[in-house]
């Protein structure tokens, strides 16, 4: 890896970079609001988005945050129907 291109990533502020390791999303998207072994469970079941390589569980921010809000739409959307039924 070139040198000015490590120094370049070491620049980019910790809430500008989009890839997000696990303890990062926990603490930057989830805000510490569910436990890391309830993210960990959403993540072995396959209900949060996100990739591996190797051992490694990374996020993209951006994904997450996608993720996030069409959650809060489907759960609005499916509790304003069950109000009026």
């Amino acid at each position: 890896m070139p040198n000015s291109y490590k120094q370049s990533i070491d620049y980019i502020p910790m809430a500008k970079r989009n890839t997000l390791t696990l303890t990062e999303a926990w603490e930057e998207v989830f805000e510490c609001q569910i436990s890391k072994d309830k993210l960990y469970a959403e993540v072995r079941a396959k209900k949060i988005p996100h990739t591996r390589i190797g051992n490694k569980i990374l996020f993209r921010r951006d994904t997450l945050l996608t993720w996030f809000h069409e959650q809060e739409t489907k759960n609005y959307c499916l509790s304003d129907i069950e109000s009026h039924a």
